[in-house]
């Protein structure tokens, strides 16, 4: 009864809404809404409340540790790739050779300095480091011209790989399937262009030349070094509106890609393994120019792997400086010996003119121009 009777007076006792009074145009006035005051907005008192953190993925210290290892060799698989499908790229040919081998005016320029720092030196001790920097630049002289075949060769694939066909990936064998273009149907219509991406092709929305632009899916590659791998960007980045690809490797002598390197395609890595997976995945030739220990690591490499079925058996090859790859090498000799097949050394193209390998590599992944 008790418990029936306070329920009661507490319902009977709650004070009832005033009449809701009009404005004077007859409607409900507005509500406004309830501001409560922040009870630390004494800005001292608020920094006594709480005690600051960092998400483990901005943890710096920790994404440097051993412990996360795993996650910056995904984080060298998944940003490159994220990047190579937002440039579109579709395939690439790569050139590789050595980073010491300079054109005939750098080297004499180089040779130049060296003689002249000599001269001038007093301590002994740098005296000796500079007469065998300078040995080595003498030794290195017969490279020179290569530099400049690398720049020719690399201007005129990239002219081919500016032809409509071989742009949109139409007639290129091996293209990566998850980075083919849209067809025209599937395409916006009115397609926003950046005026920073100056690497693009007109179409319209119907794949006719007109309104629509595309990008360029077929660029040269290189290590992003200097000597041979300059060269090669450098006669890429002399086609007007035409991208070029480096990727890198972060060591202690070199403070970055070299100038001619594209900026959307400039990568660096710290992990050999995943630079080489990038460098060859998407490759749809190697070009070799004579080199040292890199060279022959990436060259061996890719012959491995063509050789073992990993990679499209029909990749074309070429070591470019005919006389350097049969002395270094003695390809014949581990063919008689049994080590290799014949198949795998006819299987490169050995060669000193530029023009043999454009050919050889243009007929091989699509029609010329």
């Amino acid at each position: 009864f008790f418990r029936i009777s306070f329920f009661f007076v507490m319902a009977t006792s709650h004070p009832r809404p005033s009449p809701l009074k009009m404005n004077e145009n007859g409607a409900p006035p507005s509500k406004k809404a309830k501001v409560t005051e922040c009870p630390y907005a004494d800005t001292a008192k608020a920094e006594t409340t709480y005690t600051e953190t960092t998400k483990a993925y901005k943890n710096l210290d920790f994404l440097n540790s051993r412990q996360a290892r795993s996650i910056r060799i995904m984080c060298e698989f998944e940003e490159p790739r994220r990047r190579l499908r937002s440039n579109q790229v579709q395939g690439t040919l790569l050139i590789f050779g050595s980073a010491r081998s300079l054109s005939h005016e750098d080297h004499a320029k180089a040779v130049a300095a060296c003689e002249q720092s000599i001269a001038t030196c007093t301590d002994a001790k740098e005296k000796v480091s500079l007469e065998q920097k300078l040995v080595r630049l003498q030794k290195s002289k017969w490279m020179c011209g290569y530099c400049n075949q690398a720049t020719e060769l690399a201007k005129k694939l990239t002219d081919w790989t500016m032809t409509e066909g071989v742009r949109t990936g139409k007639d290129i064998a091996g293209t990566t399937p998850e980075v083919v273009a849209k067809p025209h149907s599937e395409r916006p219509r009115t397609p926003t262009v950046n005026p920073a991406n100056r690497y693009l092709l007109e179409e319209d929305s119907t794949g006719s030349p007109g309104k629509g632009v595309y990008p360029q899916h077929i660029v040269i590659c290189t290590g992003g070094g200097p000597g041979i791998m300059e060269a090669a960007n450098k006669g890429a980045a002399m086609v007007p509106g035409a991208k070029s690809m480096g990727m890198g490797i972060s060591l202690p002598f070199e403070k970055g890609l070299n100038k001619f390197v594209t900026e959307e395609l400039a990568f660096e890595f710290h992990y050999f393994f995943t630079r080489k997976f990038w460098m060859v995945y998407q490759a749809q030739c190697i070009i070799v120019f004579p080199g040292g220990f890199g060279t022959f690591d990436e060259l061996f490499e890719a012959v491995t792997l063509k050789q073992t079925g990993k990679i499209r058996s029909d990749l074309p090859i070429v070591l470019f400086g005919k006389q350097y790859w049969e002395k270094v090498i003695n390809w014949q000799a581990m063919v008689d010996l049994g080590t290799i097949s014949q198949a795998d050394v006819d299987g490169m193209l050995f060669t000193d003119d530029v023009d043999e390998a454009y050919d050889h590599i243009t007929v091989a992944l699509g029609p010329k121009p």
